[in-house]
C-alpha cells in the first residue's frame, strides 16, 4: 500500500475544513507500524526523537515504520521512507539518536551487544537518502547523540539496564571515541538494596493486577532511554525509568556542569510523569525546541493490552523556570495549541476544553460480549475498548450527550479487536465518518474519512466552527486486518455547561513512617465534583506534578511515587464538565 513517498496526515481540522489546525490532542494519529507477537496484532511508536533542521520537524519512532515523519507545524505529518543506504532501507529500528551536526543531519540506532549499526547523514532528509558515515559504532545502547553549544563538541550517551555511560567522540576521526573521555554517568541500581525513589519502582498500584503489563508489584528499574540537553550554563542528563511496560514510566534528571559530569540527581525527579488519566506513560522522551523557542517533550505512552510493548507517542508543552527548573506539563487529556509564537509553558497550554462524553450513555449496532460493551468508549481510558460483532459497514455507535452542547472537537481512538492478516500488510487504512444531530433524526456529517488510505488509529478533529448536537454518531466503512469495527474511545471536546464545583476542603498529607516514598492524602469531596487533580511538588510554588483522581465522592488516594529525602507540598484542585476550582491550601508531608 505503501508509495515510495507516502503522504500521512494527522487528521485534523486542516484536512477536514482546509483550515491550519489549531490544536491536536494525545496520543499523536500517527499510522504506527503494525507488527505481530505469537499471533496478535498490535501497533508500535515508542522512544521518540523529533528534532528540527531546516525550519522543518523530523520524528523517528521505534518499532513504528521503517523511516521517519516530517512536519511543519507539530500537527500535520508525512511519511519518508529510507530509500539509501541499503543497510536501512525497509527496517524499522529501535531507539534512534538523531542530531544535527554542522550543516548535516546525522542518525544511528540502537546497538545490541555485539552488533555495532552504523552513523549516517543527509543534508536532505526529505528525499529519504543517507549516506554512510561510518560503518560500524560501538554497541550503543538507547543512544543520544549531542552536540555541546558552548564548544560545539560531539558527545554520545547511552546505557540500558546497566550504568549510563557518556564519551566524547571526534567527528574529524569517524566519530572515534576520544580517548581518556568514556566515563559512567550515575550510580548503578542495586537491586538487593533497592535504593531507589519511587517513582522508579513499578508502585503505581500494587493491588491491581495489570493485563498485558510486567505483573504487578515491584520490580528492579531499568533505566534508560537517554537525553542531554543544555540550558542556561547546567547540563541536564535525562533518563527513563522504571520500564515501559508500565503506567509509571517517567524520565528522571541528572545535573552537572559539564557534558561529562560529575552529575547530582535532582530531588525534581522526575521530571516528565503521568501515571494516570486516559492514557499514562510519559518515559524515554525527548526534549526539543520549536521554531518560536518554545520547549516540548515528545514521550513514549502506554497502552500494553494486545502486547506489553504496544505503545504510542505523545506531546507536552515543556520548560525551564526562572529557577531553571524543567518541568512536563502533562496534566491535561485534552486538546493543547499549537502555538505560532512565543508562549509561557507555565501559563494556559490549551483551550478551556472539557471531555463532555465522560459517562454518557452509548448505544452501538452491535456488541461482541459484556467485556466490549459499549461503555467502554466513554470511560475516559484507552486499554478499555467497545467491539461490534463485525467489521462490516453497518456497525455503528453513538453517543447521547443528554442535551444539545456546543461541540468544537471530536477524537476517535480506534482499536485492533481480531486483526489477521496472511503474509504482508495490506490495506491497512481506516475509514469512517462522523455525524451529528440535535434531535435524533436529522444528522449532519461533520468527519468523512469515508475514502482515507492511512492507518488512524487516533483520529482528532479541530471544527472550524462549534456545532450544537446532542447526539453524534460513528459510522464504520472499513476496518483493515479483517477484524472487527472496535473502539477504545469516542471522545467530544467542548467548553462544558453548568457551574464549576465547589472546591475541595480539609486536604491532609499523612507520609508513610516506614517507607518514605509513599504518602497518604485525604480531602473532604467538593460539590459538583467529578473529579481531583492532585498537584504537588518539592516546593510550594512549583506544584508540577499531578496525579488525576476520578470520582466526585472519592475522598482520599495513596501516592507510592515521591522521593525518600525532601518534604512535599500538596494541593488539590476539584474537576467538572462546568469547570475546575483549584484548592485553597497547600499542605505539607515533612
Amino acid at each position: 500500500m505503501r508509495s515510495t513517498i507516502i503522504l500521512f496526515f494527522l487528521l485534523t481540522s486542516s484536512l477536514a475544513f482546509g483550515q491550519q489546525p489549531k490544536t491536536f490532542c494525545n496520543p499523536l494519529n500517527l499510522d504506527y507500524g503494525i507488527r505481530e507477537t505469537k499471533g496478535v496484532w498490535a501497533r508500535h511508536g515508542a522512544d521518540p526523537v523529533i528534532v528540527l533542521f531546516k525550519n522543518r520537524y523530523y520524528l523517528f519512532s521505534t518499532w513504528d515504520v521503517p523511516g521517519y515523519r516530517v512536519s511543519d507545524d507539530l500537527a500535520n505529518w508525512k511519511y519518508i521512507p529510507f530509500v539509501a543506504p541499503e543497510k536501512i532501507v525497509g527496517k524499522p529500528y529501535q531507539a534512534a539518536a538523531v542530531a544535527q551536526i554542522g550543516d548535516w543531519l546525522y542518525y544511528t540506532e540502537y546497538g545490541k551487544a555485539g552488533s555495532p549499526v552504523g552513523l549516517y547523514r543527509t543534508q536532505d532528509p526529505d528525499s529519504g537518502k543517507w549516506e554512510q558515515v561510518v560503518a560500524a559504532l560501538p554497541s550503543y545502547t538507547d543512544p543520544c547523540l549531542f552536540v555541546d553549544p558552548p564548544t560545539k563538541k560531539v558527545y554520545m550517551y547511552w546505557g540500558l539496564e546497566k550504568p549510563f555511560q557518556g564519551v566524547e567522540l571526534d567527528p574529524n576521526n569517524g566519530f572515534k571515541e576520544v580517548e581518556g573521555t568514556k566515563k559512567q554517568l550515575m550510580p548503578a541500581v542495586d537491586p538487593a538494596a533497592h535504593p531507589e525513589d519511587g517513582w522508579e519502582v513499578c508502585t503505581w498500584d500494587n493491588n491491581e493486577a495489570s493485563k498485558g503489563m510486567r505483573g504487578k508489584g515491584t520490580f528492579n528499574p531499568c533505566r534508560e532511554g537517554s537525553w542531554m540537553t543544555f540550558f542556561g550554563g547546567k547540563y541536564y542528563l535525562q533518563y527513563a525509568s522504571p520500564g515501559t511496560t508500565v503506567p509509571g514510566y517517567a524520565d528522571g534528571l541528572f545535573m552537572g556542569d559539564s557534558p561529562l559530569g560529575p552529575f547530582t540527581y535532582s530531588q525534581e525527579s522526575p521530571i516528565s510523569q503521568k501515571d494516570s488519566g486516559f492514557i499514562t506513560s510519559a518515559g524515554h522522551s525527548c526534549l526539543f525546541q520549536d521554531k518560536y523557542g518554545n520547549w516540548w517533550r515528545a514521550v513514549t505512552m502506554l497502552i500494553g493490552v494486545h502486547e506489553r510493548f504496544e505503545r504510542r507517542i505523545g506531546l507536552f508543552p515543556a520548560g525551564f523556570d526562572k529557577d531553571g527548573v524543567l518541568f512536563t506539563r502533562t496534566d491535561t487529556d485534552t486538546p493543547i495549541t499549537i502555538p505560532t509564537s512565543s508562549r509561557n509553558s507555565l501559563g494556559e497550554i490549551g483551550p478551556k476544553w472539557f471531555v463532555i462524553s465522560h459517562g454518557k450513555p452509548v448505544t452501538a449496532s452491535s456488541t461482541l460480549d459484556d467485556n466490549h460493551a459499549a461503555k467502554f468508549t466513554d470511560d475516559e481510558d484507552i486499554r478499555t475498548w467497545w467491539s461490534a460483532k463485525t467489521g462490516d459497514a453497518s456497525e455503528w455507535l453513538q453517543i447521547d450527550l443528554g442535551k444539545p452542547m456546543d461541540v468544537r472537537a471530536v477524537q476517535v481512538n480506534l482499536f485492533e479487536q481480531d486483526y489477521q492478516v496472511e503474509g504482508k500488510v495490506e490495506n491497512d487504512y481506516h475509514r469512517f465518518t462522523v455525524s451529528v444531530s440535535t434531535d435524533g433524526e436529522k444528522w449532519e456529517q461533520i468527519i468523512d474519512q469515508s475514502k482515507n488510505d492511512v492507518a488512524a488509529p487516533h483520529t482528532y478533529v479541530e471544527l472550524e466552527k462549534p456545532i450544537q448536537a446532542r447526539y453524534l454518531k460513528l459510522q464504520n466503512v472499513y476496518t483493515p486486518g479483517h477484524g472487527k469495527f472496535a473502539v477504545s474511545a469516542f471522545r467530544v471536546f467542548g467548553p462544558g455547561a453548568g457551574n464549576a464545583p465547589k472546591m475541595a476542603s480539609e486536604l491532609k498529607a499523612k507520609r508513610n513512617e516506614k517507607d518514605r516514598r509513599i504518602i497518604a492524602l485525604s480531602w473532604k469531596p467538593a460539590e459538583g465534583a467529578d473529579a481531583y487533580l492532585v498537584r504537588y511538588g518539592i516546593d510550594p510554588s512549583k506544584l508540577y506534578h499531578q496525579h488525576l483522581v476520578r470520582g466526585g465522592e472519592t475522598n482520599s488516594v495513596t501516592l507510592h511515587s515521591l522521593n525518600h529525602q525532601p518534604t512535599y507540598f500538596f494541593r488539590i484542585d476539584a474537576m467538572s464538565a462546568g469547570g475546575v476550582t483549584n484548592g485553597a491550601d497547600v499542605v505539607s508531608a515533612p
